[in-house]
């Protein structure tokens, strides 16, 4: 029973120099995040507690729920930065990305905002497998975009043939891992996937999709229970790469 305790650690403890946080929402009322400038302000408060160098805000934009644009958002960041005393947290922002034919649309009249370079973030709707998914990965592909899927673990309509998260890996997409899924917070089954996946080696970057002070709370407090810490400070290295200063 004692080693079992052993295994478990906390994620800050695992927080390499200089890590970069590539999926949260942060800025204040565009979508299901933050909603005023002062729980943006607790909200990064919070980030540096749990060892969080720096974070690249992703509203969502979802045609019909939140209809944001790259104006909306970046008024939204620029307000936020005013938030940030010393300026140096908030490091661009971005964009999570519906991946549904209103974003094929938007492709073929406007760039969208990248993370970093051309790696865009697009999150898969959460009850139905697209039946033009690789079609529009490959639309996407043809607009020279690196594709980071967001949170691939929480699509459930994967988990009974997991053979269809390497497919989808294999179609030259990147995985983003929720920091929440190895708590626990989503449940157990998707905290199974997520650690399979790990395992497995099929993700690339990290994020915490931090929306509110629960989800910091939740990071702060429960322990993750996956017996190899190296191979989850391992990627979480790989978030270093967004990081231009």
């Amino acid at each position: 029973m004692l080693s079992f305790f052993k295994s478990k650690f906390f994620i800050k403890d695992l927080m390499p120099e200089n890590f970069i946080d590539i999926h949260n929402h942060l800025l204040a009322g565009i979508d299901d995040g933050a909603k005023t400038r002062e729980e943006t302000i607790s909200l990064i408060s919070g980030m540096k507690e749990l060892n969080i160098a720096g974070a690249i805000p992703t509203p969502h934009t979802f045609e019909g729920l939140w209809n944001n644009t790259n104006s909306t958002i970046k008024k939204a960041y620029d307000t936020a930065i005013e938030t940030d005393p010393n300026r140096t947290f908030l490091k661009g922002y971005a964009s999570e990305y519906l991946l549904d034919a209103t974003l094929i649309a938007r492709i073929n009249k406007e760039r969208l905002l990248c993370i970093k370079d051309t790696y865009v973030l697009v999150e898969l709707p959460y009850f139905n497998n697209p039946i033009d998914l690789y079609e529009m990965l490959f639309e996407l592909k043809m607009k020279n975009y690196k594709i980071i899927v967001a949170h691939p673990e929480r699509y459930r309509y994967f988990h009974k043939d997991t053979k269809k998260f390497n497919k989808l890996k294999e179609s030259g997409v990147y995985f983003q891992l929720n920091l929440l899924s190895l708590t626990g917070y989503y449940g157990k089954e998707i905290q199974k996937i997520a650690e399979q996946l790990l395992e497995n080696d099929l993700y690339d970057f990290t994020g915490t999709d931090i929306h509110n002070q629960r989800h910091i709370e939740e990071l702060k407090t429960k322990p993750i229970p996956f017996p190899n810490k190296n191979k989850i400070g391992d990627l979480l290295e790989n978030n270093t790469v967004f990081n231009a200063f």
